[in-house]
């Protein structure tokens, strides 16, 4: 289901999410573990996009439990809890991976396991041959590459090409507007071209 079907819930659907957030708040242990349950695998694959550390995933997998519990009383079921926990995990996705961005961060294994595939669905430069993306040499570029792009182009270029999602579903998730979603994607990708460009040459 994607995050735009997901976003248009029967109201039947949204009033039960409602009614268990309700049954959280009033103190629930029962219900609230079983909304953690419910949305681990779905929070952990989120996190799994951009970072590789199990330890790390964890960490973040918790604080996300924490902030979606700590925010249920402003939760209204405007959208489905599915989806509202989603965009608080691309948040703090977002957050740790401007924090990282301060500290030097690591490598792009942290963010997938086959670098120079996720490149590939960029599109490779005009001109390369068919196995430019396969070779350790370009592994290695698309590892230094994506560690200079600013956390929130980052953000969009992961979500876009490795969670497949529209510019409508990225704007919904991360409360940008399409048209800055658009121009940090357009960016994203002519610095990556660029810097590519420039290491041939």
């Amino acid at each position: 289901m994607t995050w735009s079907k997901a976003a248009s819930v029967s109201d039947t659907k949204a009033e039960s999410d409602l009614l268990l957030a309700r049954s959280i708040l009033k103190g629930d242990e029962a219900a609230f573990e079983g909304l953690v349950e419910r949305f681990r695998i779905r929070v952990s694959r989120i996190i799994g996009r951009f970072f590789r550390r199990r330890d790390e995933i964890d960490d973040i997998c918790q604080e996300v439990f924490i902030k979606m519990y700590s925010g249920l009383s402003g939760y209204r079921g405007e959208m489905p809890l599915e989806h509202w926990l989603s965009r608080i995990a691309v948040n703090a996705c977002y957050d740790h991976l401007r924090r990282r961005r301060r500290r030097k961060e690591e490598s792009l294994s942290a963010i997938t396991e086959n670098p120079g595939e996720f490149y590939d669905r960029l599109e490779a430069p005009e001109g390369t041959n068919e196995d430019y993306w396969q070779k350790e040499e370009a592994r290695l570029l698309a590892e230094r590459l994506l560690q200079q792009l600013a956390p929130a182009d980052r953000l969009v270029i992961t979500l876009m090409f490795l969670e497949e999602l529209s510019v409508a579903e990225i704007a919904e998730l991360t409360g940008w507007s399409k048209a800055n979603v658009k121009i940090r994607a357009f960016r994203a990708r002519s610095r990556l071209r660029k810097w590519i460009a420039q290491r041939k040459g």
